[in-house]
């Protein structure tokens, strides 16, 4: 007799700050879309019981099918990343308690990103950029940049997964740099490559890209590849304005250090749009 499957599990830690509360409603519906189990976790160095948890979180349980919410002591970075390791996502926001939004996100939830292997979805505290219909939160407008780097074959399968059987439209953004110097004079603006796929033209390319990503899913959205000029960043930040983007998928080498990571970073000051971020 065959096991029962595991349920996956969406990991939501929260301060009971009305910043962090912004990634309840996304993360409530990204389990119940992928039938996984809500984890609601709350640090604080307070004794606290589940019932005065979840009414100090503000959490009316009558809305939830699966979860489960529990109370921990310590570091709360330390903690957040201890507990994803059983989880298939983070949903959490930008800031916290404190909420200085002069700061592109609040230290623990730095902390965090540098930290985690898992796939992470960051909202930020003004929320004007996250659409809410009928009390979830289900984006149809999904922004993908890429670059010429071999880590663009890298799997966007946990970005797809969550707007599998919608209607969605993914637009795949390349954004040619002149400044680069690793690209001589003339050469081609060629699509991203797979190392094991001779056909480089952007429609075959984008066909792969497809098959690759979600090849086990039927689904009804629509994929658009654009391209762009320019500083990646600046590009990535207009684009998504222009087009009314409502989830950046952004897939980075986890390090903030100086000169690591200028896209994420610009795109963590200049742009309320809700992000993903995957570890290369």
């Amino acid at each position: 007799m065959e096991g029962r499957r595991m349920k996956g599990k969406v990991l939501l830690p929260l301060d009971a700050s009305e910043a962090s509360r912004r990634a309840f409603i996304p993360a409530k519906s990204i389990a119940e879309h992928l039938e996984m189990n809500l984890c609601i976790l709350y640090i604080s160095e307070e004794e606290v019981s589940i019932e005065d948890l979840l009414c100090k979180l503000q959490i009316n349980t009558a809305e939830l099918k699966d979860f489960v919410a529990y109370h921990r002591t310590g570091a709360p970075e330390k903690i957040i990343v201890e507990e994803s390791e059983s989880c298939d996502y983070i949903v959490m926001g930008t800031h916290g308690q404190t909420c200085d939004e002069t700061k592109r996100m609040g230290s623990v939830t730095n902390s965090v990103i540098e930290s985690t292997s898992k796939p992470i979805l960051l909202f930020k505290p003004s929320g004007s950029c996250l659409k809410i219909e009928n009390g979830r939160w289900m984006p149809q407008k999904i922004l993908i940049p890429v670059s010429s780097e071999p880590y663009t074959s890298f799997s966007y399968e946990p970005a797809i997964r969550i707007i599998a059987g919608t209607s969605a439209h993914i637009d795949i953004l390349h954004v040619y740099n002149p400044e680069d110097k690793t690209i001589t004079q003339g050469e081609v603006f060629s699509a991203p490559y797979y190392e094991d796929y001779p056909q480089h033209e952007w429609s075959s390319w984008a066909k792969e890209f497809l098959k690759r990503t979600c090849p086990e899913m039927k689904n009804n959205f629509k994929i658009k590849v654009s391209l762009s000029c320019g500083e990646p960043a600046e590009e990535i930040v207009k684009f998504a304005e222009n087009n009314g983007s409502e989830l950046i998928v952004v897939v980075w080498h986890g390090s903030f250090a100086q000169t690591r990571a200028k896209v994420l970073k610009t795109l963590l000051s200049e742009t309320d749009c809700p992000i993903m971020l995957m570890r290369a």
